[in-house]
């Protein structure tokens, strides 16, 4: 039990925060410390007397326990360091052991302290004090217990059911406190010296007010510093704090209808104030109420059926519909319905029923059979064989006596013999024409010039092989392309291969045949042979079995048999094989080389005239990923300038999504449009919806294409219409799977509360 306890602890424990001086990094631990060393030992502290450091966790994960391993040098031997959390002085599991060694120079004897601690606790913010004596911090971890079946909160006043609450918002949770969504606009904040100078918010009264989702109960959790007592104030009810002082406070309100919620927080005392921190709403989803179901019945009012459905009959004094046994329709609660009422033929009266020996049957299986029978698998009854009773009117054919004389009787039945001409209880005298007896049975005969058509295709008396029969079996003379019941009907020569039922020549194994203009290995276009024939150089006008006689006009011929176009790129004439040309070779003018640079747009105003290219930001597609709610995941898509499209079609309708590796029939996809896209400019920005339902053992790859033409006001248009992008690995529950999810995170909680309990027993008895 021991060990299922510490499992479970180690499955819910993560390391947070790891401190080594080693690495000589202070990591915002503060006070007036410094880095030393001792020998081979590095510590963090003072060579004085008593020193302390401190440092602030802040935004902690959701959890329900910390623990903390710490180990400490003291170099003087006479003192102990002190754990201070959220100035609350703790009394941890210490572990010191005195150096064998002298490493320093004092001359007390070096003690190195282990320190363990683990408390309750559930804040998203948490305050560490060390007071030392004359040594440092050699190292330390920050754990925490998350929360048990990994819920978002740990929730004390439903833990059972804790997977069911989903967070709406929190406030309140950093060192300076800048976050006041929902809040009274000016709210008044203090420094709490004693805990790493954290703010808190202190207020006499203060509004909250905040939009729900569609919702059912709803959870208030924040910290509380002062002693006093806060009245939490809504439309619906009321409640009230302790004075317990800092104390982490949870309300409870059932059924909160109101998708609007507005929360007073006020002092009991009017003369005081409080403070708190670290607030979060949690709500849950909606209860689903479906009709009562009347099984069936296809027309009712109320709770009264008017007609039953089809194969159904109607029961006047319950006022309910049965189904009809005997219909061969499995209806309501008949497990089988066969049509007859003749008895243990598996099924009698619409439930199963076995067949005879069978002693024990449920739900028509057979568990037990009488004596003298044994249960195959079929589950049925079969005699024992071998106990030299043989049943009348039962499988058994025959019986082994007791002198193991089997007399043929195999299995206590008369074994049949195929292709068998006499045969006599379980021997053979004469097979059958073409058939030879071996052991107990006839097998075919290949060799005897009988053709038997179940088992040869031929037999011509012997084994010679590419005779047109070779062991019983069609076969052609070597080589033979197409073969007919032995008869080679086509044989392709070595430059040619079977294609189709034809010979065809192999274009590109550099041998000219009489179907080949030419053959030069590869499939290179215009380089004088493509595909076998002869073909022109790219550009030319007039060629000769692949050489270029004459090329076209403004094109000249090379030594490499090419034809080049006589360009005069820079000249300021744009010519059809030019992007654009302003009749200089500057960079970075929107036109280099003929070629329109990225992000330009040029055109010719007058004909004959330079090119005049002007700055212009292309457009980009921008996919950024959002969160994961449940098992659904949300990317949002936008542009980075306003758009515009050339088509009637608005954009959203020619978005494609693709998820890549799963089958469409594995994920569904909803677009919301926030902004659509039409012929004039506007903002396009819309939100995918991605539900994955199935698990998966990789990341899933978002494919987004841009099926149309988008353009800014200057008509720049979309370069990358293709995102790709990364999703996260889905959280796909089937019901079944939910159900077994909260059972055995049931039963781990159980558990680790009985760990918790052991561990406080364990610290009384240590402390005596």
């Amino acid at each position: 039990m021991i060990l299922i306890i510490t499992l479970v602890y180690i499955a819910n424990q993560k390391v947070i925060y790891q401190f080594d001086a080693r690495n000589k990094q202070k990591d915002d631990w503060q006070g007036l410390s410094d880095f030393f060393e001792c020998e081979q030992f590095k510590y963090f502290g003072q060579t004085s007397d008593d020193h302390g450091i401190s440092r602030l966790f802040l935004d902690l994960e959701s959890h329900q326990q910390y623990r903390i391993d710490a180990l400490v040098l003291n170099i003087d031997g006479l003192n102990v360091p002190q754990v201070f959390i959220d100035n609350i002085l703790e009394n941890p599991d210490l572990e010191s052991s005195v150096s064998s060694m002298k490493y320093c120079e004092d001359p007390a004897p070096e003690l190195f302290h282990n320190i363990t601690i683990i408390r309750q606790h559930s804040r998203r913010s948490l305050w560490m004090r060390i007071k030392l004596h004359y040594g440092g911090l050699l190292s330390l971890n920050l754990s925490i217990i998350q929360c048990q079946y990994g819920c978002i909160g740990c929730i004390q006043v439903d833990p059972i059911h804790c997977l069911k609450w989903e967070l709406h918002q929190f406030s309140f949770n950093q060192k300076l406190i800048r976050n006041y969504d929902g809040w009274n606009e000016k709210l008044d904040n203090e420094n709490d010296i004693y805990c790493g100078f954290l703010q808190y918010v202190k207020f006499d009264t203060i509004n909250y007010f905040t939009q729900l989702p569609p919702h059912q109960d709803l959870l208030i959790k924040f910290f509380k510093k002062d002693d006093g007592i806060i009245i939490i104030d809504y439309i619906y009810g009321q409640q009230m704090t302790t004075n317990q002082q800092d104390h982490q406070v949870e309300i409870l309100i059932k059924n909160h209808p109101d998708p609007i919620f507005q929360l007073i927080l006020r002092n009991q005392d009017p003369s005081k104030q409080s403070s708190i921190r670290d607030f979060e709403l949690f709500y849950t989803q909606p209860e689903i109420m479906f009709p009562n179901f009347y099984e069936g019945c296809q027309d009712f009012i109320v709770d009264q059926c008017l007609k039953c459905q089809k194969g159904w009959i109607e029961d006047e004094q319950f006022l309910s519909c049965h189904p009809i046994c005997g219909d061969k329709i499995i209806q309501g609660q008949e497990e089988c319905d066969d049509g007859n009422q003749i008895s243990k033929d598996g099924c009698f009266k619409c439930q199963f029923s076995c067949t005879d020996f069978c002693t024990k049957c449920i739900f028509g299986i057979c568990y037990q059979c009488e004596d003298g029978f044994l249960i195959n698998i079929n589950r049925t009854c079969d005699p024992v064989c071998g106990d030299g009773i043989l049943i009348p009117y039962s499988v058994e054919q025959c019986e082994i006596f007791e002198d193991n004389n089997q007399s043929g009787c195999i299995n206590c039945k008369y074994s049949t013999i195929n292709n068998c001409k006499n045969v006599y209880i379980s021997q053979c005298l004469e097979c059958q024409s073409g058939y030879y007896s071996q052991g107990y049975g006839c097998n075919p005969y290949c060799g005897d010039g009988i053709v038997l058509k179940q088992f040869e295709d031929c037999d011509d008396g012997n084994q010679v092989p590419f005779d047109g029969c070779y062991e019983c079996k069609y076969q052609c003379i070597e080589g033979c392309n197409i073969c007919d019941q032995g008869q080679c009907i086509l044989k392709c020569d070595l430059e040619y291969e079977f294609v189709n039922n034809n010979c065809l020549s192999i274009c590109g194994d550099k041998i000219v045949t009489k179907e080949e203009e030419c053959d030069d290995g590869n499939t290179i276009q215009f380089d004088g042979c493509f595909n076998c024939k002869y073909s022109c150089p790219l550009n030319c006008f007039e060629c000769y079995q692949g050489i270029c006689l004459i090329c076209n006009y403004e094109y000249q011929l090379l030594n490499t048999n090419q034809c080049k176009k006589y360009l005069n790129c820079g000249d300021g004439l744009l010519q059809l094989e030019e992007e654009c040309d302003d009749g200089n070779d500057q960079i970075a003018d929107g036109c280099m080389d003929c070629m329109i640079e990225q992000n330009w747009v040029c055109s010719t105003i007058l004909t004959n005239s330079p090119t005049q290219c002007s700055f212009v930001k292309y457009p980009d597609l921008i996919i950024d990923y959002l969160n994961m709610t449940q098992n659904k995941q949300y990317i949002s898509i936008r542009f980075s300038q306003q758009i515009k499209i050339f088509t009637l079609q608005p954009l959203s309708e020619t978005i494609t999504f693709d998820l890549l590796n799963v089958e469409k029939k594995k994920w569904n996809s909803k677009l919301s449009i926030i902004q659509d896209v039409g012929s004039f400019v506007s903002v396009g920005e819309y939100v995918l919806e991605i539900d994955v339902l199935q698990l998966l053992e990789y990341r899933p790859v978002m494919k987004i294409l841009i099926n149309q033409t988008v353009a800014n006001n200057d008509n720049a248009v979309l370069i990358n219409h293709l995102k790709q992008i990364i999703l996260q690995y889905p959280k796909f529950l089937d019901d079944k799977q939910k159900d077994y999810s909260q059972i055995i995170q049931f039963l781990l909680y159980l558990v680790q509360q009985a760990y918790i309990y052991y561990l406080e027993l364990v610290n009384y008895f240590l402390k005596f």
